[in-house]
């Protein structure tokens, strides 16, 4: 089953939506890259998720995670109101600035 996934960083008050299968596992890398943040620091709800050289989650598919921060009274990504949180230290690509 496919599912649409609201991500909210408010550090940068910035959301993006992701269309992702519930068996699939999670690819830190894309959900980094689309907010400029650096890979190894991505965060979702609070939580460091696990992650191969690759930042794809080993064992975590979304299906597992949404059920796990559904459990605990998290927010999903269901909706606009509750997206999921993400968290990170900007990337170093993504902070270059233009000098004469």
């Amino acid at each position: 089953m496919q599912r649409t996934v609201q991500l909210f960083c408010p550090s940068l008050s910035k959301a993006v939506q992701l269309v992702a299968r519930d068996d699939q596992r999670l690819d830190l890398g894309s959900i980094a890259r689309s907010f400029g943040l650096d890979p190894a620091t991505v965060k979702l709800n609070g939580h460091f998720i696990s992650r191969g050289v690759d930042f794809i989650a080993s064992s975590v598919t979304w299906k597992s995670l949404i059920s796990f921060f559904s459990s605990r009274g998290l927010s999903t990504g269901t909706a606009d109101s509750a997206a999921l949180l993400v968290d990170g230290k900007l990337s170093k690509s993504g902070c270059k600035r233009f000098e004469r």
